[in-house]
């Protein structure tokens, strides 16, 4: 009990104190930690449905504090292409992401973002096709007027030209009943 304390035991306290808050930052920090108050707020502001104003502030959380840019960067990538925003872009959205998986690889937004990125090209392959057929719809619209005309030009063609037939068929009929009418030629 009365022993004396060597060098070594006197810092174990300030290691293990260190240990434990390394293991509470992680890989971020103090960062990470400094952050979280204004990452609220702008969460804050997406549920509130002011995605510009949250994209504004994420921007801002990942101007100040760089080593957790890669929250913020997951985040605007889900504003940009959140089904309630009026300005969803899922071209920027899939940019966002690619950025977050460039600069951030070892990232823990890793995994969901790479779904996001498989989702947000297949959905952009579908609405560039979807946006072809739309034009080529457009333009078989602006046709249909002229293809109408012509339609009905031929079926006035078409009504007259039977009318013709008819007027020969009459006098061909009115030939045949004169012919009968009349003597044989010897």
């Amino acid at each position: 009990m009365g022993r004396k304390r060597t060098r070594q035991g006197k810092h174990i306290h300030l290691f293990l104190a260190c240990l434990i808050l390394a293991g509470a930052f992680g890989c971020t920090g103090i960062q990470g930690v400094l952050s979280k108050p204004e990452t609220w707020q702008a969460d804050q502001q997406m549920a509130a449905g002011n995605f510009d104003a949250a994209v504004a502030q994420y921007r801002e959380i990942n101007r100040l504090y760089p080593r957790t840019a890669d929250e913020g960067l997951f985040k605007i990538g889900c504003i940009q292409a959140h089904p309630r925003n009026p300005k969803k872009n899922y071209a920027k959205a899939l940019e966002t992401f690619r950025q977050l998986v460039a600069e951030h690889p070892q990232s823990s937004y890793r995994a969901p973002t790479d779904a996001f990125i498989a989702v947000l090209g297949e959905l952009a392959g579908r609405e560039k096709e979807l946006a072809a057929r739309e034009k080529e719809l457009a333009n078989r619209d602006r046709g249909a007027p002229a293809l109408k005309r012509q339609v009905d030009a031929l079926e006035r063609q078409v009504d007259a030209l039977q009318k013709q037939i008819e007027q020969m068929k009459e006098i061909d009929r009115s030939l045949e009943e004169k012919r009968r009418a009349m003597p044989p030629r010897k």
